[in-house]
């Protein structure tokens, strides 16, 4: 579709483009973007205008569709993934896809459309991101209203792919999902709920050098109440980075309990992501009240971060 059609001068791309700008300057609204545009000589004999206005910015924000920019990150994302070179993590595992996702949230008076409690609103953005030794690139994202749970996307987020891991954390635990992923073949690594109920059925020998305080192979949930697991999963007792106990169950049976604990413990990568996106680029404040406003800002703030990538 031409986006395009009949406009004569702030095109969809320039839009893109000054978007960026605001978000590489972390400008604080359309008004201070349209006073930058208005300023920087270079900036105008680059994007052919003398200058755009605050309303022009905000029809534009709220006309053009999410998906547009939606598609433009997946372009970025291919880029970046046939240009990374994978240094196993802890071996030839394929990649690694951890999930998680990140809440922004909002005043219900001014995004009525967003509510997710009585008195709050806010939107989450569903992640699934690649992780090697030196980089973290988003792979997938879903945008929602912050009423939808983690759980809700597990189907978007994880795909039947030979040459995937997926690691993600208490949020996602399903167990018909995880009987799903057995029969399919998906390979995750996940953590158990304290409350989980647990039948082993063999152990292996612990190895607390390594932080392993337990390798068993078990059974998850209880049958009287049609909840048990038709597959068993491998539940390994280690540390994480803060040095807790935590308890992981995984589908995978090849890799060594030591090789599993040092997956798991990648995790904190996605935190570290969604900790510098909401430092360094604008999510945590809107410039504009609607759904696709607000929308497009995000889908723009996670191509500057590809861009930023890429460029490196």
């Amino acid at each position: 579709v031409d986006i395009d059609k009949y406009v004569k001068k702030l095109t969809a791309y320039k839009f893109l483009q000054l978007l960026i700008l605001a978000q590489i300057n972390e400008l604080d609204s359309l008004t201070h973007l349209s006073k930058h545009s208005k300023d920087k000589k270079e900036l105008q004999v680059h994007l052919n205008m003398d200058g755009i206005s605050t309303s022009q910015l905000s029809r534009k924000q709220c006309d053009l569709s999410p998906k547009l920019f939606e598609k433009i990150l997946h372009h970025l994302v291919f880029m970046i993934q046939s240009q990374m070179k994978q240094s196993p993590i802890v071996r030839d595992i394929g990649r690694l896809h951890v999930i998680d996702s990140s809440t922004m949230s909002m005043s219900i008076s001014q995004y009525p459309w967003a509510k997710f409690r009585k008195t709050k609103a806010g939107v989450r953005l569903h992640l699934r991101v690649v992780v090697t030794k030196d980089l973290t690139i988003p792979d997938k994202a879903v945008l929602l209203p912050a009423k939808h749970a983690d759980r809700t996307q597990m189907n978007e987020l994880i795909e039947i792919d030979p040459d995937a891991l997926y690691l993600f954390d208490r949020g996602y635990v399903d167990y018909k999902q995880f009987d799903k992923y057995c029969l399919e073949g998906v390979r995750f690594i996940t953590r158990l709920k304290k409350n989980a109920e647990i039948e082993v059925l063999s152990e292996q020998s612990p190895d607390p050098e390594n932080l392993i305080y337990q390798d068993a192979e078990v059974y998850l949930g209880n049958a009287q109440n049609g909840t048990k697991m038709q597959h068993t999963l491998r539940l390994i007792k280690t540390k994480d980075q803060e040095g807790n106990l935590v308890i992981i169950v995984t589908s995978c049976f090849d890799l060594t309990a030591k090789e599993i604990g040092d997956l798991y413990r990648y995790r904190w990568k996605i935190e570290t992501f969604f900790k510098w996106m909401k430092q360094h680029l604008k999510i945590k404040s809107f410039f504009g009240k609607s759904e696709n406003a607000v929308y497009n800002q995000i889908w723009i703030a996670l191509i500057t971060y590809c861009l930023e990538v890429l460029l490196q």
